[in-house]
């Protein structure tokens, strides 16, 4: 199921309900010489158009003239990426089990069922093509198994041939204005050692990046930490406020399953924000501190 959507084209017609809001895109994912490009576009709502590859995403806004540009590797969109040599160390925090079959998109499913041990992580309930693995549904449940938000393609065409067209942006990028995210490129901050830690960390979870980077939005440099588990993750954003800028956010705030907490340290802001329960960025973002 992992490597599925690594090495089959498809294009298709997908919708993600998270908490009152349901957004509809079409897609199109093509493969070749092992990357991957996409091409979504949003079929409700403002209009939007994003390009994903193996480095960067672009979020074209037509209605605001603008292209946003984040040098980062793209999403697996609602699906979590479970790697069969990581299931050892997965199960110690997860139970899996395979369900019933279904179908979904007019195709045959097998659902595959992913709960927390604890109250630190969601669970999954997703549908694997049974012909291909690519996943095709996916539920985020909370502990007493209720869904809390859900992928699932209405129509999906897999091994199909897809023209370069296919994933052009038909939002011309000319006379639009470009955001683009950089690396702090010649600064000490981006390569010396890490400058903040976790005081504290759910069973499982531990660092798997860091970055240093300036974000054109807020014209400032933020350095980034990602704890995970292997499927939950977190990020936190650490940034030192400009004299006069507008009050951060304190304390939990959520919208659908995404949970955030801020916090004053010293004197930076400091953000824990994930696809998790409140009670595990109150516990990360809490805790953060600098290192002596």
């Amino acid at each position: 199921m992992d490597q599925a959507g690594r090495r089959l084209n498809y294009e298709g017609a997908f919708v993600y309900q998270h908490g009152d809001r349901l957004e509809a895109m079409r897609i199109v994912h093509k493969v070749a010489n092992g990357s991957v490009r996409e091409r979504l576009v949003a079929l409700n709502g403002a209009a939007r158009e994003i390009i994903r590859t193996e480095r960067e995403v672009l979020c074209y806004l037509p209605d605001e003239n603008s292209v946003v540009v984040e040098h980062r590797k793209a999403d697996s969109l609602g699906f979590p990426a479970i790697r069969p040599e990581r299931l050892p160390e997965l199960e110690k925090y997860y139970q899996m089990r395979l369900g019933k079959t279904g179908r979904v998109a007019g195709r045959p499913a097998q659902v595959v069922i992913i709960l927390a041990r604890d109250g630190y992580r969601y669970g999954y309930r997703l549908w694997a093509d049974q012909e291909t693995g690519l996943p095709l549904k996916a539920d985020l449940l909370a502990d007493d198994e209720k869904t809390i938000e859900q992928f699932m393609f209405a129509h999906i065409n897999i091994g199909v041939a897809i023209p370069a067209s296919a994933l052009a942006p038909s939002t011309p990028g000319k006379g639009l204005t470009w955001h683009r995210e950089r690396a702090v490129e010649d600064s000490a901050a981006a390569t010396q050692p890490e400058r903040w830690q976790a005081g504290r960390l759910p069973e499982g979870f531990r660092l798997s990046k860091r970055l240093v980077r300036k974000v054109p939005a807020l014209n400032k440099v933020v350095e980034h930490l990602v704890y995970s588990d292997g499927l939950a993750t977190v990020s936190v954003f650490i940034e030192k406020p400009e004299p006069g800028a507008r009050p951060e956010m304190l304390g939990p705030s959520r919208m659908g399953a995404v949970h955030a907490f801020g916090a004053r340290v010293n004197d930076h802001h400091v953000t824990a924000v994930g696809e998790v329960p409140a009670a595990t960025v109150a516990l990360i973002g809490g805790s953060m501190a600098p290192l002596e």
